[in-house]
């Protein structure tokens, strides 16, 4: 709880880490610009089979809760995590090459059966897709998407403090850290507005203060048949390898919930900026 001392090292630690790898922010921000232009470009897909297979998108900042709300939806045997893999910005890509012979919809289908041959639901918590959100809608069929999302500053709290291994260089930077969690508030505001019904919003500080009410309301909307093991995300045997595997394997708490009061000083670069 020395938090002081805490402080310093985390912003010795991330002042070195940015001069071996600068923050990526401005470009992440002008992806997001560039993909909500592709949006009103892309195609509706009017198909409506009731045979497709779901595919739920958890999108957000990175220590958002992602990795728990994924714990519990695996929770279901018939749902098929695929983790962190960034598939759906692949099978974009590849549309764009093959001149739209194939939708997006059979590709990305496509790009899911090398991982798994028999599934009626895959999730897939690639957070960045935010920036998919509106192609996923438009494109996707029987597309889902819950959106990640907590207190601002335990977010950037948390992010700061993690270490992340690859990707996610701007982590190192507070105002970067800020610019990038307004930037995913911003586009995921345009699009709900626009595909409110494909998309979930989920608080992690709601659902860790009331887990029951708040799984049941998720369980629900999903269309799932309700089962008391989704409030034991805690139990799941799956493999987690992201930086909240030590969390996922204790019940859920509260216990993260307002830790940035503890670094107010530090923060207030980010502070400012929100």
């Amino acid at each position: 709880k020395k938090y002081k001392e805490s402080s310093k090292c985390l912003k010795l630690a991330n002042k070195l880490k940015l001069q071996i790898k600068k923050s990526q922010s401005e470009k992440i921000i002008n992806k997001s610009k560039k993909l909500l232009i592709a949006t009103n470009t892309s195609e509706i897909n009017q198909n409506k089979s009731t045979s497709c297979p779901q595919s739920i998108f958890i999108v957000g900042m990175p220590r958002s809760g992602s990795t728990l709300i994924e714990s519990i939806l695996s929770m279901n045997n018939e749902v098929y995590d695929l983790g962190e893999i960034n598939i759906l910005e692949e099978s974009f890509l590849e549309q764009k090459q093959i001149n739209q012979k194939l939708t997006l919809n059979d590709i990305y289908l496509k790009k899911i059966s090398k991982y798994t041959r028999k599934f009626n639901i895959t999730t897939n918590k690639w957070l960045y897709n935010y920036q998919y959100a509106g192609i996923i809608s438009r494109e996707i069929i029987n597309s889902k998407i819950i959106h990640c999302f907590r207190n601002p500053l335990d977010n950037i709290l948390s992010i700061f403090r993690a270490n992340f291994s690859k990707g996610n260089e701007y982590a190192s930077s507070l105002e970067d850290c800020a610019r990038v969690y307004l930037d995913q508030e911003e586009i995921m505001s345009k699009f709900k507005n626009r595909f409110r019904s494909k998309i979930y919003d989920l608080n992690y500080d709601s659902l860790v203060a009331n887990p029951n009410e708040e799984i049941k309301s998720l369980i629900s909307w999903l269309d799932w048949k309700w089962e008391d093991t989704y409030l034991s995300p805690h139990l799941n045997k799956r493999s987690v390898s992201t930086a909240s595997n030590v969390q996922v394997r204790s019940p859920i708490n509260s216990k993260s919930i307002g830790g940035w009061k503890n670094y107010k000083d530090m923060l207030q670069p980010s502070i400012q900026m929100l």
